[in-house]
């Protein structure tokens, strides 16, 4: 063997040794991990919440129909129009109830004029009864004392008990008449009654919110039936959203709840409100809805704005909001202030029995979770080695964005977060990762 050959060699040694050390030692050829995302658990406060989507409408909105039947000849209002109670906002044709007043009314008149007359000559039969009475008796004495035949007795017992019939007989006809002129007074009420309804009033003050009719059409009145609707008055100064709340959700939710609402017609605000009503589907059928494959039962929620919320959008009387605007409410069902909490990304569930290589791990806290109850809640733990730790954690309430952790973890703790198909499903126990900026955790890398 030449003497290059020789050095050739040796130098090929030193370098595979050099290159032995700095591998064991990590230099070169190591494993940078999985690259992931990571956060430190925090204590914050978490606010649980239901959302849910529906309309905006007054808490109070009044159908006016007619009570009579007629042409309408004076519309005085507009759809949008703001009104007073009591105000006049529509007119019916009412020359056949002035028709139908006056006919009663001469009735009336006519039987209260044959009142006093009837009355008049009660006065006069009385007299009578009195006169004939007081013959009866003294003829009734003569008799007695045989001074008149029987015959002179019994003509003036004829003439007293004619008088006396004459007399009971005028009474009955007057309280006939009375009778007569009560019911034509009553006729003469409904008939003053039904003229005044031919003028159409707000019975509250508020908005037209909707305005059915036109001058000219013919309406119809609520004598046997439904009339037909003329127009409605919404009372803008109490608003409420009336949201759908799925079966799974409504338990949560109770009265006096808070909630945020969204208006689309408002999409850069959140007004306040409180939840002060919860229909029960069994007396509300609009509040059920059906999908092909199942019913699916919504509970309406009606939610209170509160009008401090949106008192700086009332301009002039004029309310910002109008009836069946789409909104969407975040209702908050529970708080715990100052909790330990993580992002949602997280937490996840593994089947800890069938997790061979947490087992082979002999980590003693999985392995007893894994007795109880093989699915478990867990978050991945970064080690001061870069692996992670599978970590059982029990959890609490949660929001859009983090979850409540009441054991398993501390303040500080650094858990990876994502990507979810890494922590949902790829990463294990003692695998190492390498937490990376989330800007460039989903960056790739160009080929040369």
């Amino acid at each position: 063997m030449n003497k290059k050959l020789l050095w050739t060699i040796i130098i090929l040694i030193i370098l595979l040794g050099a290159l032995w050390g700095l591998k064991a030692a990590g230099v070169i050829g190591k494993d940078e991990g999985i690259k992931v995302s990571a956060e430190k658990a925090q204590v914050r406060t978490i606010i649980e919440s239901v959302n849910a989507s529906g309309k905006i409408y007054p808490e109070v909105e009044v159908k006016i129909s007619p009570d009579i039947s007629g042409e309408v000849v004076a519309l005085n209002v507009n759809e949008g129009d703001t009104v007073k109670k009591g105000q006049e906002l529509a007119k019916i044709y009412a020359d056949i109830y002035v028709t139908q007043r006056d006919q009663v009314a001469a009735i009336v008149t006519q039987a209260q004029a044959q009142l006093a007359n009837l009355q008049a000559s009660l006065v006069g039969l009385k007299a009578t009864v009195d006169q004939t009475e007081a013959n009866y008796k003294r003829q009734k004495k003569l008799l007695d004392d045989k001074v008149i035949s029987r015959q002179e007795f019994e003509t003036a017992e004829q003439a007293y008990r004619s008088a006396e019939a004459n007399y009971n007989a005028a009474i009955q006809n007057i309280n006939a008449n009375k009778a007569n002129i009560k019911n034509a007074q009553a006729q003469l009420a409904k008939a003053n009654e039904d003229l005044s309804r031919t003028i159409i009033t707000a019975p509250i003050s508020g908005v037209v919110s909707l305005l059915s009719i036109k001058k000219g059409e013919r309406v119809a009145g609520n004598s046997f039936n439904v009339g037909t609707e003329m127009m409605r008055i919404a009372d803008l100064s109490s608003i409420v959203a009336q949201v759908d709340v799925g079966e799974n959700d409504i338990p949560k939710i109770k009265i006096g709840d808070t909630a945020l609402v969204e208006v689309d017609a408002y999409n850069d605000r959140k007004f306040k409100g409180v939840v002060y009503k919860i229909a029960n589907p069994a007396t509300n059928a609009s509040a059920t809805t059906t999908t092909t494959s199942t019913d699916v039962t919504n509970y309406k929620v009606h939610i209170r704005l509160l009008p401090e919320s949106y008192q700086d959008l009332i301009v002039k009387g004029r309310f910002p909001f109008r009836p069946g605007m789409s909104a969407s409410a975040d209702i908050q069902t529970r708080t715990a202030p100052n909790v330990l909490s993580v992002p949602l990304n997280a937490v996840t569930t593994r089947d800890m029995n069938a997790d061979s290589t947490a087992n082979a791990a002999g980590n003693k806290d999985m392995q007893k979770a894994g007795n109880s109850d093989s699915t478990q809640e867990v978050v991945f733990v970064i080690q001061k080695d870069g692996t992670v730790k599978m970590t059982p954690v029990k959890t609490g309430i949660q929001d859009l964005n983090y979850i409540q952790v009441t054991s398993g973890l501390q303040a500080g703790d650094e858990v990876v977060t994502g990507p979810y198909s890494t922590v949902s499903k790829l990463l294990k126990n003692k695998d190492k990762v390498l937490v990376t900026p989330k800007d460039k955790l989903y960056e790739v890398k160009p080929s040369n």
